[in-house]
């Protein structure tokens, strides 16, 4: 029995130091061999594949519980087998803390188990070739001697000043830089599938971080977003923009001159936004946007076209229902607000001017419902909805109600609203230039609109109360003068042509006709103001309904793009026997919504008598 206990107890010591012992060989094995061991982990994957590990100082302690890491000075950088055409990164890193760094999941399971992970001062520096290329072009086979791990989990993870830039391998010049991101997270996950999956992100408990600096480089590089302070947190679930701007490296002439047709130079800035009720998971794993409330503060547009340049009359600028169709990401946005914001829109006139024209939108609100293409959350509820207040060149007030019909394969909207009281002067920074036609003077009391329109037409009616509507004739510079010969015209133009009063004398209103064959390839923003002005000059020729779609009709057969479409009189009985077709089914429409107009009557409309 002595003999057993002695036995015993010889097992039990050596089995204990042996059990002290395994940790100080095991350290002593890795340490002597942390570089190879490390740049094996790195290197192994397809993104660092042919690159190469230098390190500064390497510190392992392992113990039965995991493995501390602690690196300091990692840099990856591309072996000389990457030519041009490959994607290669330049990295570096100060500080990599590991803590619970397990090996059986590693040796075993292809897989990074971590408790925590602490990763400080990163920059990454990316060259590709250009994206056309990337994703045009067939893809290349993967490098072979790189694998993707099966999972990589960390329960506490922290990152701090995490840099990027990538850069274009042709022009050497930066496509896309981040600055300074930090993030915190709690059981982060990133499977083989994620990487796979080019909707899917990663997979996390809780996540809050913040960006200073964010921006996107595109077309050649002449335009580029830049967004700053970005925060966002799951807790919360928000996320808010300091400043969102788009920007044109160049002038809006030196842009525009660039290209043979007509295109727009655009400038966004001084755009602040947040986002309420985010369902991040849903973004991180299935790539879905779903916000409850985007608010955008102070947005000021400024938008610059040369009409000098001749038309791209294969343009197809797409409709909202078609725009939310074709969008390749799927978002639902349920309340989307605009506040405090502000459009200007300055054409360059395909004329003699001396000068541009242009007219602005300012102190603009908007409360925009259903933005979305997810079908499963939007429910039966197809209907894009806008309600909208403004200024026009600061001075006319402006309400309007839009609404989309997302489901409707013509494109279907309603598009109401009204003006009140302003100087007509106020508008010849636009008409003039346009016309040489100046307003001399007149007040516009009250404009009210209504129309149903399509992707083919739209009609409905118009309302606008005037007084001391007086025209002048500019001179070949542009301005106003007393020659004779003008003053004739104009005096002809204000007593024959033009009504200066509506209601006149005799307090008769002249209500205007609304109708317009939409131009294919301008903008839906072109075709609404089309719409308008079509009521607007009804009101003065007092032309009938019929007349105003025959001659449309008329026009659109005539004019190059109709011809593209049309050759003969069979072309001419197709548009009109689409026409009829649009016009019964709108109507249809238009009975149907005065049936629920009547309900809520309170809330739509009304034309003053």
């Amino acid at each position: 029995m002595k003999k057993i206990l002695i036995a015993f107890t010889v097992i039990f010591v050596i089995g204990f130091f042996a059990f002290k012992s395994i940790p100080t060989v095991v350290n002593k094995y890795l340490n002597s061999n942390a570089d190879r061991l490390i740049s094996n982990m790195i290197t192994r994957t397809s993104s660092f594949g042919e690159h190469e590990v230098t390190f500064g100082d390497i510190s392992l302690n392992y113990d039965y519980f995991g493995t501390y890491l602690k690196i300091k000075n990692i840099k990856v950088t591309p072996s000389e087998n990457l030519g041009k055409e490959r994607i290669t990164v330049n990295l570096t890193v100060d500080n990599i803390d590991l803590t619970g760094f397990k090996w059986f999941p590693f040796l075993f399971r292809n897989t990074i188990s971590v408790d925590s992970a602490i990763l400080d001062n990163i920059k990454v520096i990316s060259s590709s070739p250009p994206w056309d290329s990337l994703f045009n072009e067939p893809k290349k086979p993967k490098n072979k001697n790189g694998k993707e791990y099966d999972l990589i989990e960390v329960k506490n993870f922290s990152l701090k000043d995490f840099s990027v830039q990538i850069k274009n391998n042709l022009y050497d010049s930066v496509r896309v830089s981040l600055v300074n991101m930090n993030v915190n997270a709690k059981e982060f996950r990133l499977t083989k599938e994620d990487i796979e999956n080019p909707k899917a992100l990663f997979d996390v408990e809780m996540i809050h971080g913040s960006i200073e600096k964010a921006q996107f480089h595109f077309d050649k590089f002449r335009q580029s977003t830049l967004v700053k302070d970005i925060v966002f947190d799951t807790k919360t679930k928000k996320m808010t923009f300091g400043y969102i701007g788009l920007h044109n490296k160049l002038d809006r002439y030196a842009y525009t001159s660039l290209f043979p047709e007509r295109q727009s130079w655009i400038d966004i800035s001084k755009t602040k936004m947040e986002l309420a009720g985010v369902n991040f998971g849903s973004y991180l794993k299935k790539g879905i946007v779903e916000v409850d409330t985007l608010t955008a503060n102070g947005l000021h547009l400024e938008l610059f076209v040369d009409k000098r340049k001749k038309e791209d009359l294969n343009k197809r600028p797409q409709m909202i229902h078609q725009t939310m169709e074709n969008l390749k990401q799927i978002i639902h946005i349920e309340h989307l607000f605009i506040n405090d914001s502000y459009i200007k829109i300055e054409e360059r006139p395909d004329n003699a001017s001396p000068r541009s024209a242009f007219l602005y939108f300012s102190d603009i609100n908007a409360h925009i419902t259903n933005v979305s293409n997810f079908v499963e959350r939007q429910g039966k509820n197809r209907m894009l909805e806008m309600n909208l207040t403004a200024k026009l060149m600061g001075e006319g007030p402006l309400t309007a109600n839009v609404k989309f019909d997302l489901e409707k394969p013509d494109g279907r909207f309603t598009l109401k609203g009204t003006m009140g009281k302003m100087n007509l002067k106020v508008l010849n920074s636009m008409i003039e230039p346009e016309s040489k036609v100046g307003l001399k003077s007149g007040i516009i009391n009250r404009l009210d609109f209504n129309i149903l329109a399509n992707d083919y037409d739209g009609s409905g009616e118009l309302i606008i109360r005037y007084e001391n509507l007086e025209v002048e004739l500019l001179n070949k510079d542009y301005e106003s003068d007393e020659k004779v010969l003008r003053k004739i015209g104009a005096l002809l133009a204000n007593k024959i042509i033009i009504k200066s009063n509506n209601p006149n004398k005799k307090g008769e209103v002249q209500k205007g006709n609304v109708y317009f064959i939409r131009e294919p390839h301008k903008s839906m923003f072109a075709y609404w103001w089309k719409l308008i002005f079509s009521g607007m000059k009804s009101t003065i020729t007092k032309e009938s309904m019929e007349e105003m779609k025959q001659k449309a009709l008329d026009k659109k057969q005539a004019s190059p793009l109709g011809s593209m479409t049309a050759t003969s009189s069979n072309a001419s009985k197709e548009e009109t026997k689409e026409s009829k077709k649009h016009q019964k089914e709108d109507k249809k429409l238009e009975r149907k919504t005065k049936r629920e107009e009547k309900k809520a009557a309170k809330t739509e409309i009304a034309f003053p008598n």
